[in-house]
């Protein structure tokens, strides 16, 4: 990545070359239904539910996301959404919504292809896909509530046994939330929640330090979406990091920020288009992207340049 690196305290970053992405490449043996998901724990892991069918299915990459393993069908588990991923260790989290119930779905892998049998979260539902994310040992779920549009958070430090369920009643969503979290900020453990509004389509952000309690919602007054954002934190290049689909085009636009309160100008990515949320993850000293193609539903990638 560049070294013109300026920090100038919170909200004040100026790192050169953040919005340079490499040319769109697609996976043309693989296609989605809704939008994919992306974790890493050095190894790359994407998972997604398929076209034609409600599977998961997931696929590894050792090299930074060069080359895919070959697509493998979870055949005792399905969606109606996208699934959510994250990493705590050297462990995957998946989290999904059921299929012909509402009720949410978890289960993990040490290698991104081999998962636990599934287990129902019986006390929690979603009208969209669930959000997860992992800093040090501790991960956060964030979901969109049944039969009401607030948020609701819990943690877990398994991925299997979640805290209670808590809703945030100030805040509220037409889509599934994003959530992402790091242990390298001053301050340690500083998760950013970023979702699209209820009434209109602007972006949302929120801080937590441990996942359940969480700052007064800002509104990015600047930025709308007409689905589930994403959002990461790069550890390496020291950045909270968002990509959405806009409103009224297809196209993807990103932002980034030091604090994920105050976020750079957002910028049109005008090569590339999707039909749903795309999803972004850490990889070397790097970020990396996928997404639902526009027009067809073919999985396609891109990596952060220098």
């Amino acid at each position: 990545m560049s070294s013109n690196v300026k920090q100038e305290g919170v909200g004040a970053l100026n790192i050169a070359g953040l919005t340079n992405w490499s040319p769109q490449r697609e996976l043309k043996d693989r296609s989605t239904a809704s939008g994919p998901a992306l974790a890493t724990t050095g190894v790359l892991c994407m998972a997604w539910r398929g076209s034609g069918q409600n599977n998961i299915w997931v696929s590894i990459s050792k090299d930074n996301g060069t080359n895919w393993s070959p697509q493998k069908e979870l055949k005792d588990r399905a969606t109606r959404d996208n699934p959510a991923m994250a990493a705590i260790g050297d462990r995957f989290i998946m989290a999904w919504r059921g299929v012909g119930q509402d009720n949410i779905w978890v289960s993990t892998s040490t290698d991104g292809l081999d998962w636990t049998p599934q287990v129902e979260l019986k006390d929690r539902a979603t009208q969209s896909g669930p959000a997860l994310a992992g800093a040090g040992g501790l991960a956060v779920m964030a979901w969109r509530g049944l039969q009401q549009n607030n948020i609701w958070v819990s943690t877990s430090t398994d991925g299997i046994h979640w805290s209670a369920q808590k809703e945030l009643k100030d805040r509220a969503t037409q889509s599934g939330p994003a959530v992402t979290g790091t242990i390298q900020d001053p301050s340690g453990h500083k998760y950013v929640m970023a979702w699209r509004g209820l009434q209109q389509d602007n972006i949302w952000v929120s801080t937590s330090t441990d996942g359940l309690n969480w700052s007064p919602q800002q509104e990015l007054k600047d930025r709308a979406t007409s689905a589930n954002p994403a959002i990461t934190h790069s550890d390496s290049l020291k950045v909270f990091y968002m990509a959405w689909r806009g409103v009224g085009q297809k196209n993807i636009w990103v932002s980034y920020s030091s604090d994920g309160v105050s976020w750079t100008p957002q910028k049109e990515l005008t090569d590339r288009s999707t039909n749903s949320g795309p999803a972004l993850t850490p990889v070397a000293n790097s970020l990396y992207m996928i997404w639902q193609g526009s027009g067809q539903q073919n999985i396609w990638t891109s990596i952060l340049l220098s």
